[in-house]
């Protein structure tokens, strides 16, 4: 604005982020709606995907060279307050440092309890079978699914988000702004997670 004017400048900005948010919704979204998940994964039915019909999904996966008893353990104490959420930690885990081992007495998780993202916020467990799927979330929140999928070379991680917002400008301006960093910190969780359930195997067969 400074340089072509007060309302070239105003019309320059809003072209240039149209374009950015454009960009962005064709090319860049659908690629990390799926982050490492392949198509069969995509399409196929998950637990939990009934909480909430007809809404968006997003799936990503990861697969570690594990079995998938020995990568539930690390998906039950997941959480803020708990064992962190092995993302970056300065931002969802007020600076500590997630767990770096299988913690015995975060290993009671039950339907009903919440897996809290902050203090006092976080979805509540609806649905589990121990190193099969974990559900949690609601209708209004969304669900949020964590599964495990026998595979060759190990397990697949697969992570699945459903939610229907409400389309007002307010949600869209909100899932445009929230919607990069939740991958950014997925991604780190889900690379978080097979570090250490893969290190922890090297250490038990060292």
């Amino acid at each position: 604005m400074r340089l072509l004017g007060a309302l070239i400048g105003l019309a320059a900005g809003v072209l240039g982020a149209a374009i950015v948010l454009t960009a962005y919704r064709r090319w860049v979204q659908p690629w990390q709606h799926r982050w490492g998940a392949t198509d069969e994964e995509v399409w196929a039915a998950m637990p939990g995907d009934e909480l909430v019909p007809a809404a968006a999904s997003t799936t990503r996966a990861i697969t570690i060279a594990a079995a998938p008893e020995d990568v539930w353990p690390w998906l039950v104490q997941l959480g803020y307050g708990r064992a962190g959420w092995y993302s970056y930690d300065w931002i969802d885990n007020d600076g500590r440092a997630s767990a770096d081992h299988v913690v015995p007495e975060l290993q009671d998780l039950q339907i009903g309890d919440q897996i809290l993202m902050g203090p006092g916020m976080g979805p509540a467990v609806r649905a589990m079978e121990p190193n099969r799927y974990l559900v949690a979330g609601d209708r209004e929140g969304g669900s949020w699914c964590l599964a495990l999928n026998p595979a060759a070379g190990g397990t697949r991680l697969v992570s699945r988000w459903r939610v229907r917002w409400p389309l007002t400008p307010a949600t869209v301006f909100w899932v445009l702004l929230s919607d990069p960093g939740a991958f950014v910190m997925e991604r780190r969780m889900l690379k978080g997670i097979k570090a250490r359930v893969e290190g922890a195997a090297v250490g038990s067969a060292a």
